[in-house]
């Protein structure tokens, strides 16, 4: 199945502000802030780092926007921003390095990745949902996944970006891109069943049972 067309938008706004438009970026915002808001928090299940690293983000657009020269969509460039900003955290808060295999799909015997501490530990209301039985067991099985699978399956499932853009936007070949892809699917699958034997789950979505274009 391939991606459905992603909506970026005909105008550069990014253009438009460092052409002088002092309400393009404003527009920018209103653009691309939600999407942001949900891609960092799928990938780290805190509401308030998920705001503050969309704050990053755009403060990062912002200062940057001088020297921006528009080449090729603006919306990859906005996701490879997003996606290195993400990495260097990710990074940050796991300074150990951790022993497996690019191909590896699962932490090792079963392991998820530890919950990332912050201040501020009332749920919110997106938290809560997804906090009911049926999330939080996708959540599990998210978790479950090594760092290299689990930031694919975000981008070609929840973000719809195309493999060839994913590519791009991690520097590894549309064939590993693909493989990756394939096998997170795999492993969700199995997890899933697990899960779904035992309790009841979600579904992995169905974009990702194909391939994206």
């Amino acid at each position: 199945m391939k991606n459905k067309p992603h909506q970026d938008g005909d105008v550069d706004l990014l253009a438009q502000y460092r052409a002088g438009d002092s309400q393009a970026f404003r527009l920018f915002v209103d653009q691309y802030r939600d999407r942001m808001l949900q891609f960092f928090y799928r990938l780290c299940w805190d509401r308030d780092r998920a705001e503050d690293l969309v704050q990053d983000l755009f403060l990062k657009l912002l200062l940057g926007s001088r020297r921006y020269r528009p080449e090729g969509r603006l919306g990859t460039f906005v996701y490879r921003v997003a996606t290195n900003l993400w990495i260097d955290h990710y990074r940050q808060m796991r300074p150990r390095p951790r022993f497996y295999s690019f191909d590896q799909v699962t932490l090792p015997s079963g392991e998820s990745s530890p919950p990332m501490e912050y201040a501020g530990k009332d749920k919110t209301p997106l938290q809560e949902v997804a906090e009911t039985e049926e999330k939080a067991s996708m959540r599990r099985a998210l978790d479950s996944l090594t760092e290299p699978h689990r930031i694919v399956f975000e981008l070609a499932v929840y973000q719809e970006r195309p493999y060839a853009e994913i590519s791009e936007l991690l520097g590894i070949p549309v064939g590993t891109v693909k493989s990756r892809m394939h096998n997170t699917v795999q492993a969700l699958k199995q997890i899933m069943g697990d899960a779904a034997e035992r309790q009841g789950g979600e579904r992995v979505p169905k974009r990702g049972l194909g391939g994206a274009g």
